[in-house]
Order: structure tokens, then sequence, then C-alpha cells
């Protein structure tokens, strides 16, 4: 993989406001507006950013921490974390959050389909639970083979990694059983896995410093185009160090993605032709999560310590949102011999 792109400038760079007090699990910009950013922490709240103006426009404490959150619709969330719940918030009012329903250990991962109005709820407790927030009711309980780490629901498929590697690939018309089961082509624990904006696969990272590249078509030729590469890591004192990749996400217009590591660093990358775009200055501490907009303008940069190192102290939470350059993020076309 060529390393093509410079370290970028911060020049187009912000950080916003009344950050969480402890650490960013997720950060989520909506489907239908480029200036709101939900924003779930390990200080039990969920906040709903105005980027533009630079100010926390809604605010609510669980009992627990949160692990995740995301969209449904412009001012509709739904969060979950250690209390085993999925949580409904109506972002417009400050009503009291709902219960969409329970598993019986922390919830993980949650994710929205704006495509077919379902949301799914991954948990430690090895089921995925698909909801269907217009019977008020699940449609689907996914028996997976460990804790559910990480999953992305797109508008055909619903992708899960497990503990133990597994990988479940579900069509979205059919629960009943697993459309494929895989191993991940890495050798340690997944992190995070990002559906590809074309929905033909997707991107797997794991703590070993590596992302793969994997597609939902089995046959030969398509399998041909998988491949996986080493990222985010760096030598330290003479030793080559390897970092977790905690984050990944997809520029819908660019087909390009960005990844996040425990070595505070953001790289964009140029999946189709193999190398780096950008690389962006160092941030304070491990990247946990990032979020482009809609429009493919903004970065937003969760930048939390991840406790791969144990316990420190004097750690700091922050949040950047980035505005990109075409420079930054797309693919440039391929030279002609």
């Amino acid at each position: 993989r060529r390393e093509e792109g410079g370290e970028a400038s911060m020049s187009k760079e912000y950080e916003l406001n009344e950050p969480p007090t402890d650490g960013v699990s997720a950060v989520r910009f909506p489907h239908d507006a480029n200036d709101l950013l939900l924003v779930s922490s390990w200080d039990c709240g969920l906040r709903l950013y105005d980027t533009a103006g630079n100010a926390v426009r809604y605010k609510d404490f669980h009992k627990a921490p949160l692990l995740d959150c995301t969209f449904m619709g412009k001012y509709q969330a739904a969060c979950g974390g250690l209390e085993n719940c999925v949580f409904r918030h109506d972002l417009s009012a400050m009503a009291a959050p709902t219960v969409v329903g329970g598993h019986d250990a922390a919830v993980r991962c949650v994710e929205y389909s704006p495509a077919t109005g379902l949301l799914a709820s991954g948990s430690w407790d090895t089921f995925v639970k698909v909801w269907d927030l217009r019977q008020a009711q699940h449609v689907a309980v996914l028996k997976l083979p460990q804790k559910v780490y990480a999953m992305c629901l797109s508008a055909t498929r619903l992708v899960v990694g497990t503990a133990g590697r597994h990988v479940n690939i579900y069509d979205v018309r059919r629960w009943d059983t697993p459309e494929q089961s895989r191993d991940s082509s890495l050798k340690y624990q997944t992190r995070c896995i990002k559906v590809y904006p074309d929905d033909t696969g997707y991107a797997l990272s794991s703590i070993e410093g590596r992302v793969s590249m994997e597609y939902f078509d089995m046959s030969p030729a398509v399998q041909a185009n998988k491949y996986a590469f080493k990222c985010h890591r760096q030598l330290v004192n003479g030793v080559d160090t390897v970092y977790p990749v905690n984050t990944l996400a997809f520029h819908k217009q660019y087909g390009s993605f960005a990844s996040g590591g425990c070595d505070g660093i953001v790289n964009i990358w140029d999946g189709v032709n193999k190398k780096r775009l950008t690389m962006l200055h160092q941030y304070p501490t491990s990247i946990a999560s990032l979020a482009f907009s809609e429009n493919g303008q903004f970065l937003a940069i969760g930048s939390s310590y991840t406790f791969e190192e144990g316990e420190k102290s004097n750690t700091t939470d922050q949040l950047f949102v980035r505005h990109v350059t075409d420079a930054e993020v797309k693919p440039k076309p391929k030279a002609s011999r």
C-alpha cells in the first residue's frame, strides 16, 4: 500500500465546546442534516451538538455509561450501554427517553437504516435484536456465536462482528438464518465494521493495526479483490509499535474512508487504489470514533483515551469537527502509463 498523502494542516478544524467528561464512545451525523452531531459517552450522557453554532442543543444522562448511539431521523435518536437497554430519545423535546427493549447484558452497538426503518441492537449477551419502531416490537432475535463487538446496518445487509473473530452477514429481507458466516481475515480481535457506500462489502479493523477490505459476493472473481493492509504503526524507541484501529468512517460521495487508532492519528485512504490520501495531525490521545457528514464536507473526530494501556491520569476527552477538502478525501485518477 502506497502512502502518498502528506500530513494535513489544522486550519479548517475546530474543537467543540462542552465535550463529555469521560470517554467518547460514538460520534454520529444524521442522514438528513450536516450541522448536527450526536455523541454518546462513558459519562452516561447523550449530547446533540449544533456544530455550526458550536453549542450543545440537547443533553440527557442515563444511569450507566453509553457505548453507542445513532440517529433515527433528524431529531430522533437511539442509544444503548451498560443499563442493558435500548433507549429512544426525542431530541426536539426535553421529555425522558423511552425504552425500546432490553438485553441480558450491555448493549454494545445500535444501528439504524433509513432505507428500511429498522433499528438493530447488538449486545454482549450474544444476541442482536432487530426492531421495527412502527410496530413497537422486535421483528427478529439473532443468536450470534459470541459477544457482539461491532456491527453495521446498510440498506440490504446487517454485518456483525463478535468475539472469537466471527462475522455473520444477514440479508435484511430474511432474518431466520445468516446469509454468510465467516471468520475475520485478521488474526486478532475485531474492533470496527463499516459497510461500503455502494453496499458491495465491508471494511473491518482490528486491535493489531490492520484493516481488511471484504466483499459480499463469494464468486472467485470478486473475492480476488479482497485484501488487508497494515496501518497505525509507529517506531517507538526503535520498536515497531502496533496500535488498535478503533474506528472507520466512509465518505459517501467518494468512497474513501478514514481510520482512527490508539496512536492518536486519523488516516484517510483510497481503498480502490490501495493508497493513503491524507494523514491528519497528531491528536491528544486515542481516536475513539469518527463520522463523515452526509454531504461529505465534515469529519467529526472523537479523541478519548480508550484504556489500551490501563489506567492513566490527566487524559482529555475532546471533540473536533474538520471541514475536509477534496485534496484530503477525493481519490486521484490513476496516472496513464
